[in-house]
């Protein structure tokens, strides 16, 4: 057995050694040593590990003299009960705000998308055919592009040369500079942050954007050479520029110590310079709204639930079911969007009174199958398995898995891959904010992603505990102590889901279940 060897998911090997509690204030906060070995054949890699567990003690013997050395480090205060309390508030507000930027980004990256031939008529000057609202609205985005990355070179100039200085070329090029190894941020970190995180490929390039945007304001420089000046530099140029709110700098910003954070763990730099440097906001958003129960019996009134019609998108019962497991259950749509029928599967659990029990369960997960398109998840946290609420039971939801004619395929096989991020319900998020408009739901800030809400709203006014919450819409805990062995126990979860209802929602008497196809 070679307990320091470890595979990573691309099938490079690893050595980790972990780092005593003690010894992290004097290793830079890290709770391992960690070193790709840069192979993939286990036998060589376990050739590495004699030398590298030498060197990783000698670490280890370092950071015990540095402790020696220094004085004991202050006991920390107990946490009151308020400041446990603001913690939780802060917390839920930050998983609020990424909830919040991802249909930001959606929404921008869907308008781009739909606007691309048009824009592309303009750029050859031929003729374009499209109604005069989206020529304006392409003309907008070809001119704001134009700006961005003017703006970029000569905030870039500036930076370097003095607020007199003036762009010599008129691309966007960003300024090699300075010696060093040679590792830089919009290459290697980028690349080597997307091969271990897995995102989708519009996140990746969404970071490989920000990397850019980087280099150019400041310079591009090997990554263990950008100081927290170079940092504070570009906070103060992204906030210089007039077309900038302060959430997208804030967003700026995260991207930043995103990258930087991958870098020090993976011990390319000694430390992430950019993990202090933050955007305070006070700018006034419109924050996505619960749904009222008026709202839903509106919803599940409408011709879709009640008369069994469906779009011509080509949706199939996605556009039946989706509303209803995301009240229901409370997760987000693509995960739903994307279950296969293996997920829905029932599991054993012991209930009260230690009798045996079976629950029809659905398990999010990003577990590759044959499938050539893999499942994509938020984070670690998003991968759970949960029981059915009872309600989407009775209204038939398994009698409908278990009648779909490719028993190995995809739950809702009518939903297709659309966009750089192959999302399968992005579409479906297009045509539901038209539909609660005829529904008769007007408000903007009601949207699909309002069941998340509405549902996390009736899971605490039935007395639902914070960590089964989470557990059921896949959050990550709040602190450390959050991911050691407090997962809730299927029955636990159970018992939760069964106590959840929303008062007035007169359900059966809207949905024609009989015209589920």
């Amino acid at each position: 057995m070679c307990s320091y060897l470890h595979k990573a998911p691309n099938g490079v090997y690893y050595f980790r050694m972990g780092i005593p509690a003690d010894l992290r204030p004097f290793m830079g906060g890290r709770r391992e040593i960690k070193r790709s070995l840069g192979l993939k054949d286990r036998e060589a890699a376990k050739a590495l590990i004699p030398d590298m567990t030498k060197a990783g003690y000698a670490l280890l013997s370092q950071a015990k003299r540095d402790q020696a050395a220094s004085k004991p480090a202050p006991v920390p205060a107990t946490k009151s009960a308020m400041q446990i309390e603001r913690e939780r508030t802060r917390w839920e507000h930050d998983q609020l705000q990424a909830d919040l930027v991802a249909d930001d980004l959606f929404a921008n990256d869907m308008e781009i998308e739909r606007l691309e031939p048009v824009m592309d008529a303009l750029a050859a000057g031929g003729q374009v055919d499209a109604p005069p609202a989206d020529i304006a609205k392409a003309v907008k985005l070809i001119v704001a592009n134009e700006r961005e990355n003017a703006g970029a070179l000569i905030a870039s100039m500036q930076a370097r040369y003095g607020n007199d200085a003036r762009p010599t070329e008129t691309k966007n090029q960003a300024v090699e500079c300075g010696p060093g190894k040679g590792i830089y941020l919009d290459t290697d970190i980028v690349d080597g942050w997307a091969a271990e995180r897995k995102p989708s490929p519009r996140g990746k390039d969404a970071y490989w954007r920000d990397a850019k945007l980087f280099n150019t304001m400041i310079g591009r420089k090997s990554v263990e050479l950008i100081t927290k000046a170079d940092v504070m530099a570009y906070k103060r140029l992204l906030i210089a520029d007039p077309k900038r709110s302060q959430i997208n700098v804030r967003d700026r910003l995260a991207y930043l110590r995103t990258l930087l954070e991958w870098a020090a763990q993976e011990d390319i730099i000694p430390v992430n310079v950019a993990r202090d440097v933050k955007m305070a906001i006070n700018e006034r958003r419109e924050r996505r709204k619960d749904f009222s129960t008026d709202d839903l019996n509106a919803l599940f009134a409408g011709p879709v639930h009640a008369k069994g019609e469906r779009p011509k998108g080509g949706f199939g019962e996605a556009v039946y079911w989706l509303p209803l497991i995301a009240l229901f259950m409370g997760a987000r749509r693509e995960e739903i969007g994307q279950l296969r029928v293996q997920d829905v599967r029932r599991e054993a659990y012991i209930d009260d009174a230690d009798k045996r029990q079976m629950a029809w369960c659905i398990d999010i997960t990003d577990t590759p199958d044959d499938d050539a398109l893999p499942n994509q998840i938020k984070n670690e946290a998003s991968n759970r398995l949960v029981p059915l609420h009872p309600k989407l039971i009775e209204l038939g939801f398994i009698d409908y898995v278990k009648g779909l004619p490719d028993q190995s395929g995809r739950v809702f096989p009518g939903l297709k891959p659309v966009g750089i991020g192959n999302k399968l319900t992005d579409k479906v998020g297009q045509w539901f904010s038209r539909y609660k408009q005829q529904c008769g739901i007007g408000d903007k800030a009601k949207v699909f992603h309002s069941f998340r809400h509405t549902w996390k709203t009736h899971a605490v006014d039935a007395g639902i505990p914070e960590r089964v919450c989470r557990q059921f819409q896949g959050h990550e805990g709040k602190d450390a102590a959050d991911k050691y062995g407090v997962a809730p126990s299927l029955r636990v979860l159970v018992s939760a889901i069964e106590s959840f209802r929303i008062p007035g929602l007169n359900i059966n008497d809207l949905l024609s279940i009989d015209k589920i196809k």
